[in-house]
């Protein structure tokens, strides 16, 4: 309920910044649009629509951004073991931080200085190969700043609340990331590794899925991992209508707004 709470007062403040912007944008531009022909005055809209929504976006996050941050900060930390430090300079690592935690988990973050976390948990889990090729997979993220394309794309998601088409690109986005750093793994330490290294093993000696080993892309990453094809899959006919009767929308609503506006701040 809290995290709720946070969440929409922060995409709140979001869409607040975008009306300031809205309002500054519209009274420098609302005398034009009398002597503008309708397209002209549409084409006016949607740009401000366009230009709202990238404050509103970069508002959004600024927020997740800091909210990571201290989310970061809080987790408690461990020196780093010597096969991990060596399994390290093996994958090219250069900002690994080992965390306090028998959970097995992995994880690239840090949108600017991204670094690799790992847990004490997953380390003592896996052979050294298989710790390489997680290694290897973050590395791969850390080396594309993928945590800043996740940390936009999310924000987007967020603000852009009348184009669904967004969290499904989103979705894609995600896919394709993890698709990308298994294949680096792969073309490093081997497929058979990188196969193993996605389990982990629990206290009960079974396998299970590592923490956020599969980012809601395992299908797709088996399938890559086994060689066979991985679908390309296209944006649903629907969203797309969505996305467009949303985007026409809420440029109406701009010039209905704006009109509204024009007169009350001319």
């Amino acid at each position: 309920m809290i995290l709720f709470s946070l969440r929409r007062r922060s995409a709140a403040f979001a869409v607040a910044a975008a009306l300031v912007v809205l309002r500054i944008a519209w009274r420098s531009t609302a005398g034009m649009c009398g002597s503008m022909t309708m397209p002209e005055c549409l084409a006016m809209a949607t740009a401000l629509v366009v230009a709202a929504s990238l404050v509103a976006v970069a508002v959004r996050a600024g927020m997740l951004a800091a909210g990571a941050s201290r989310a970061l900060t809080a987790l408690q930390r461990d020196p780093v073991p010597g096969p991990l430090a060596a399994a390290a300079r093996r994958a090219g690592v250069r900002r690994l931080v080992c965390l306090a935690g028998g959970e097995p988990s992995a994880f690239c973050a840090g949108p600017f200085r991204p670094r690799v976390y790992v847990t004490t948990g997953l380390a003592d889990a896996l052979a050294a190969d298989e710790l390489a090729a997680v290694l290897v997979h973050e590395q791969a993220h850390a080396r594309r700043r993928d945590p800043l394309r996740r940390l936009l794309a999310h924000a987007a998601t967020d603000v852009l609340v009348y184009l669904p088409l967004c969290g499904w690109w989103w979705r894609r986005q995600a896919e394709d990331a993890e698709l990308r750093a298994d294949r680096a793994a792969i073309e490093r330490v081997g497929r058979r590794a990188v196969a193993r290294a996605l389990f982990a093993l629990d206290g009960s000696g079974s396998r299970v899925p590592a923490g956020a080993a599969f980012e809601g892309a395992g299908r797709a990453r088996v399938a890559q991992l086994l060689g066979d094809e991985v679908p390309r899959l296209r944006p649903p006919a629907g969203l797309t209508a969505l996305s467009a009767l949303g985007l026409v929308v809420a440029t109406s609503l701009l010039m209905c707004v704006g009109q509204t506006l024009g007169s009350w701040l001319m």
